[in-house]
């Protein structure tokens, strides 16, 4: 008589966490049922966009097929005048211009947070009731929505760097430092020092500075359009004696005229034939490596520094280049709607510590298109 032989389990089974039974009338879900990986990457894609990045207003997103790009661009914005010449004359072609300079290769924007070990053995001892698989469904949805965050915040971060600094530095402990310098010359980022800064209300002149750096940049058959800068260098404006006298006039020769308010710096500026200033302050938080008191700390970062005033053209300064993941090109999920300008959403099984695991990723950078076309003053 031929014994039983005892049935074998796989280990992937076992990962999968398959607990499906019945326990007081309730059915008991599976783990990994709560939410597919098809919903991971349509909630993904559908997550509100903060309304105060402006990463894709400067940088529209284009897909490349290449890792390695070009970040800059070459040449003046002028356009090159064709040549006069009589019938039957051979037509005389120009060279091209284009993306040059400083190459790299496009870096990984990730970012991913894990289910705990304790919660799943939780679950794996007491399995997943309707309540239970509501909540662990709410938690990985929140894990999808960290991740985008996360990656969203720093593509508009290296983003605003481009701009306010001309170059995007980046070191963190554990991850491969980037240093990309967007080429801007030293007209392009002046650095007020003295009674010059417009800290000093009263006796600097920033109506003469903005004047002067447009028309730098006027001589180059550059138009800036557009302006940004901190609210507190707003305010200084506003409270700046040059400024209030340009609005309110001084007959007398000896007036201390009010402050201006918001409206009546807009009128000043549009008065003056400047662009009208965009209040910009967003921030956002990196996780410090060191804990305080046991605890996960943080620390809080500006997109744009707070001490920079900045002129900009009207229109794109250049792409934000994306290419799709190595883990969107090996998936297996077969679906009709893209990942948000390459951001992937993916999820897997840690065994050491056993943990569930969200993690985004995006291989995305900007090319500066409109390098030179930009200004970006210290003016603190």
């Amino acid at each position: 008589m031929e014994l039983n032989k005892p049935k074998m389990v796989n280990k992937s089974q076992w990962l999968k966490l398959d607990i499906q039974h019945f326990a007081n009338g309730i059915e008991r879900l599976n783990l990994e049922t709560a939410l597919t990986d098809r919903e991971v990457i349509v909630y993904a894609d559908n997550l509100a966009k903060p309304q105060n990045y402006l990463a894709e207003l400067f940088f529209p997103p284009r897909e490349t097929g290449e890792l390695t790009i070009d970040v800059v661009r070459e040449g003046s914005r002028l356009p090159v005048m064709a040549q006069i010449g009589e019938l039957g004359t051979q037509t005389e072609y120009g060279s091209r211009e284009g993306m040059t300079g400083q190459q790299i290769s496009i870096p990984k924007i990730q970012r991913g947070r894990g289910m705990d070990e304790k919660l799943v053995r939780l679950l794996l001892q007491s399995g997943l009731r309707q309540n239970e698989f509501a909540e662990v469904r709410r938690t990985q949805l929140d894990d999808v929505s960290y991740a985008v965050d996360a990656i969203r915040a720093r593509k508009e971060w290296i983003a605003m760097q481009a701009i306010s600094t001309g170059r995007v530095a980046y070191a963190e402990a554990g991850s491969p430092p980037i240093s990309v310098d967007f080429g801007y010359t030293d007209e392009q980022k002046p650095v007020l020092t003295g009674t010059d800064v417009w800290a000093d209300v009263v006796n600097s002149r920033p109506l003469d500075d903005i004047q002067r750096w447009i028309q730098e940049r006027g001589d180059k058959g550059i138009t800036l359009g557009r302006a940004m800068a901190s609210q507190r260098i707003i305010s200084l404006l506003m409270q700046n004696r040059s400024v209030r006298l340009a609005y309110h006039g001084d007959p007398s020769g000896s007036a201390n005229p009010p402050q201006l308010n918001r409206t009546q710096l807009d009128a000043l500026f549009e008065a003056q034939g400047f662009p009208r200033i965009v209040a910009y302050d967003v921030q956002a938080r990196v996780e410090n490596k060191e804990l305080v008191n046991n605890r996960a700390s943080f620390s809080t970062v500006r997109m744009m520094p707070q001490d920079r005033f900045v002129l900009l053209p009207d229109g794109p300064l250049g792409e934000y280049l994306w290419a799709q993941t190595t883990e969107e090109m090996v998936s297996s999920i077969e679906t009709a709607t893209k990942a948000e300008n390459g951001i992937y959403v993916f999820r897997k099984w840690d065994e050491h510590p056993i943990r569930l695991e969200t993690i985004g990723a995006n291989l995305a950078f900007p090319a500066f298109g409109y390098n030179d076309s930009v200004v970006s003053a210290t003016v603190l």
